[in-house]
């Protein structure tokens, strides 16, 4: 009881908009291809718009934790 259900989250959206521009679309878009195997090497991350992988949450737009 007393429960509220989450709001609905809207995908496809960047959690982050001033930090988009280093954002491993963001990046993939511009070819850095070295850099996001860099920061994807050992993900506990996944955004929830293009299922990119990264450690580090602040790397994707609608990071999700990985189940482990």
């Amino acid at each position: 009881m007393g429960d509220k259900p989450e709001p609905e989250q809207e995908y496809d959206a960047c959690l982050q908009p001033t930090e988009h521009r280093d954002h491993l679309c963001v990046l993939m878009e511009r070819g850095q291809t070295a850099e996001v195997r860099r920061r994807s090497s050992r993900p506990a991350f996944a955004c929830r718009n293009c299922d990119c992988r990264a450690h580090l949450a602040t790397d994707l737009c609608n990071p999700v934790p990985l189940e482990e």
